[in-house]
């Protein structure tokens, strides 16, 4: 999945909550707050700190997989990225 349609599918998750809620407004106003809700969610996980598995013994795992975590956050902190330029897009 693609940062859009990651931030599509987090838009349309919180508009469906929003609009099955027992008292509904008009769909402007519940746009925009699945929009807010997706983009506070995209902001904790940018704002949490990923640790490296306690477990893993990176002379087991040979020489190169010592780097793959670090690598694999930062990618994960731009998809994320990527995804909440797409909400603010939208």
């Amino acid at each position: 999945m693609n940062a859009k349609e990651k931030a599509n599918e987090l838009m349309h998750y919180y508009l469906k909550e929003l609009l099955s809620a027992k008292y509904s407004i008009n769909g402007f106003v519940i746009n925009d707050l699945a929009k807010q809700c997706a983009l506070i969610a995209v902001d904790e996980i940018l704002h949490c700190e990923a640790t490296e598995p306690s477990d893993t013994d990176w002379d087991d795992c040979g020489a190169t997989a010592q780097y793959y975590w670090p690598q694999k956050k930062v990618d994960a902190g731009k998809f994320w990225g990527d995804v909440k330029s797409e909400l603010q897009s939208l």
